[in-house]
């Protein structure tokens, strides 16, 4: 077995090429603009308070974009107030305006539009028309994690020259897989940074954040990156989109910024956008969630976790990661040893911590018994993984079927979710995706499902691009939306490549 961790993102597939050719252009790739960077500092105090509206029904400053509003009645505040799951210490969520402020942006790359359609329709990337020109920043703004401010960093690519008063929503891209300590994050990295730009040019403001403790900017979080971990992963995403309010001040940006958000993510990326639904209503009430796209979301955390407990199979080691790094964040880093056969109880928190590929630093084991303790395994045999405490609390807690966390969204007419699996990922099991897409659409998720023939995991997201863009314009345009519990049959996705 192959002792690695499956981390291959969309962003890989789809625009691998384009920054090759990126590279070869124009002086040898995009031009950064230069500067040493902006600075914005804090607005006034607020406390969070009433739902917003979308448009500065929150309270506004002269951006014209909402202040925080962080819970404020009843059922919000109930979550706000004790968010601990699974015997972590007590905290709450903090309020107020220093969530989404932004520390510093500095300017990254300018890109043609000429450019980006020159460079998309020679990879044959399957994209609507570029628009805009785009200016991208790598931003480092201050999040929240377990009550305490923490510093993260997200890319933001912003159109250039639209006519005056063209509304252009926020596109919040979330990615899959990218490694589990500073420095792992997508907004570094040249791909990243092209596919954000080509997704910006064809009328959106891209934000794509790189999630707590995958930080690109000095100094270091200080801890890994808690993998899968829902509640940060979302809130860390939240408040990166909350940081156009603070460069809209600093006079950044072509446009006005738009708390109208499209969320669109593949494989933890999808996860995490099925987080964004469910944390959205309570933790960002001043925005506007126009709709959601989640590719190979491992949304059933507790039968996924046992399927790769199980066997030896391609996401056993993605199960490592998620105990490795989750563990740290819920206070059991110190009870490893219940999870991992020594001395990988120490070797793994160890590897994840320094290096954004761990098998780096890890030996290659040829069984599940030389990594995982018997009693896991044992659980896993008997289908009763999510029952072993802490352990399968951990899992239960972040997986969308099974978190105690109700999704309380009121989703207006046109609101919807795709939830987009593809027939031949051997990652996550798409078996268990179809149950579970079931399970959370009869339980008020209104969504639509689409299975992509032959697709594998890394194929899934782009051969689905077509129809992702198209149903995330739909919700940005306000057509009703037609949700629908039925799983068909696989099908050839728009974006399939012929023959």
């Amino acid at each position: 077995m192959p002792f690695s961790v499956q981390s291959r993102s969309v962003t890989t597939v789809v625009l691998g090429v384009l920054v090759m050719a990126l590279q070869g252009c124009e002086d040898g790739g995009p031009a950064g603009t230069g500067g040493a960077g902006a600075s914005a500092g804090a607005g006034a105090g607020n406390a969070g308070g009433g739902q917003g509206d979308g448009a500065g029904g929150a309270g506004g400053d002269s951006s014209g974009f909402p202040l925080p509003v962080v819970a404020g009645t009843p059922e919000t505040d109930a979550l706000a107030n004790d968010p601990a799951r699974c015997g972590m210490p007590a905290y709450q969520w903090l309020r107020g305006d220093a969530l989404g402020q932004v520390v510093e942006a500095l300017p990254r790359d300018m890109y043609t539009a000429g450019l980006l359609q020159a460079l998309v329709d020679a990879a044959g990337v399957p994209v609507p028309p570029m628009q805009y020109d785009v200016a991208s920043y790598l931003v480092t703004y201050q999040t929240q994690d377990r009550g305490a401010l923490v510093d993260a960093t997200t890319l933001v690519a912003w159109p250039v020259g639209a006519p005056d008063g063209t509304d252009i929503p926020t596109l919040l891209f979330l990615h899959g897989t990218s490694g589990f300590t500073d420095g792992c994050g997508p907004s570094t990295d040249g791909e990243a940074a092209a596919l954000a730009a080509a997704l910006a040019s064809t009328g959106y403001v891209v934000v794509a954040p790189d999630y707590i403790g995958l930080k690109g900017t000095e100094p270091a979080t200080g801890f890994p990156h808690p993998y899968l971990v829902g509640e940060a992963t979302a809130i860390a995403s939240l408040d990166a989109v909350r940081t156009l309010r603070g460069l809209a001040q600093e006079g950044i940006g072509g446009t006005p910024p738009s708390p109208r958000v499209a969320v669109f993510g593949g494989s933890q990326g999808g996860h995490a956008a099925l987080w964004v639904d469910r944390l959205a209503p309570y933790y960002a009430r001043e925005l506007t969630i126009l709709g959601v796209a989640a590719t190979v979301p491992p949304s059933d955390a507790v039968t996924q976790g046992t399927l790769a407990l199980q066997t030896v199979r391609s996401s056993t080691g993605n199960m490592v990661a998620f105990f490795g790094s989750s563990s740290a964040w819920y206070g059991l880093a110190d009870r490893l040893d219940e999870v991992f056969v020594p001395p990988l109880d120490t070797q793994v928190p160890a590897a994840l911590a320094t290096s954004c590929d761990p098998s780096d630093s890890i030996p290659e084991p040829t069984s599940l018994s030389q990594v995982f303790q018997p009693a896991l395994l044992e659980a896993a045999q008997a289908t009763a993984l999510g029952e072993l405490e802490p352990w399968g609390c951990l899992l239960r807690e972040n997986g969308l079927t099974t978190t105690s966390t109700s999704r309380i969204s009121p989703d207006p007419a046109s609101y919807g979710v795709l939830f987009v699996t593809g027939e031949a990922d051997n990652l996550v099991d798409t078996p268990t995706e179809r149950t579970a897409f079931t399970e959370l659409c009869d339980g008020g998720l209104p969504a639509n499902y689409l299975e992509c023939l032959g697709a594998s995991h890394t194929d899934t997201s782009l051969w689905a691009l077509p129809t992702i863009l198209e149903f995330l314009g739909a919700r940005v345009a306000g057509e009703a939306f037609a949700p629908s519990c039925a799983v068909g049959a696989a099908v050839v996705c728009a974006g399939t490549p012929p023959g």
